[in-house]
């Protein structure tokens, strides 16, 4: 018996594949294992600790359009710096990015979203 999902020879009476870990026995059709493969993705890049210099760097140059926030997972900040550059606020937006930039910098702002805390590094 070979697994659905990646093509891997199964033993008799495995629950699981050994080599992709899907269940056995279930057909999966091609777009669940693409949006499975993407969420998986993302889930796995979000849980990663994330860079101060980069989120730092992201704040003085795109920091007006609130990519900054979104990289840190703050995303009701990044829809608000966005909103407020789209409405013609770049000037009020991009001071509140440079402020952050700051705090980030001087590690007022240490964490993520999820409370982990971010590296000095790349």
């Amino acid at each position: 018996m070979y697994c659905t999902n990646c093509g891997f020879q199964l033993e008799d009476g495995d629950a699981f594949c050994s080599h992709c870990g899907h269940k056995v026995g279930r057909k999966v059709n091609n777009i669940e294992n693409i949006f499975g493969s993407i969420t998986d993705s993302y889930n796995e890049i979000m849980s990663r600790p994330k860079s101060k210099l980069i989120a730092g760097i992201l704040a003085i140059v795109l920091g007006s359009a609130g990519v900054h926030d979104f990289y840190l997972g703050y995303t009701g900040k990044g829809i608000a710096h966005l909103l407020m550059y789209i409405f013609l606020l770049g000037w009020a937006s991009q001071i509140w990015a440079l402020v952050e930039a700051l705090y980030i910098f001087t590690g007022k702002i240490s964490h993520d979203a999820d409370g982990v805390p971010l590296t000095d590094g790349f």
